[in-house]
């Protein structure tokens, strides 16, 4: 496997960065994305969604639902 040592900075550019980080070379050609780290937080977010999807529940279009609720608001 390839090694590649940051400098300090560099290292310390990474290891705060919260929403990715793209690689590039000297004339500024991206040479790899790395896409942020999900917390578990949104991990289980985005497990629950899979699940709801992947249910034979009926679904119901965001504009149905706001129109029921709507409809259920005092005029």
């Amino acid at each position: 496997m390839t090694e590649i040592i940051l400098t300090s900075d560099q290292s310390q550019q990474f290891a705060n960065a919260i929403d990715g980080v793209v690689f590039c070379d000297t004339a500024g050609n991206i040479v790899v994305r790395v896409p942020p780290v999900c917390s578990q937080e949104e991990s289980a977010i985005m497990a629950e969604a899979k699940r709801r999807l992947a249910s034979d529940q009926p679904r119901r279009a965001s504009a149905e639902v706001l129109a029921r609720l709507g409809a259920r608001e005092p005029q």
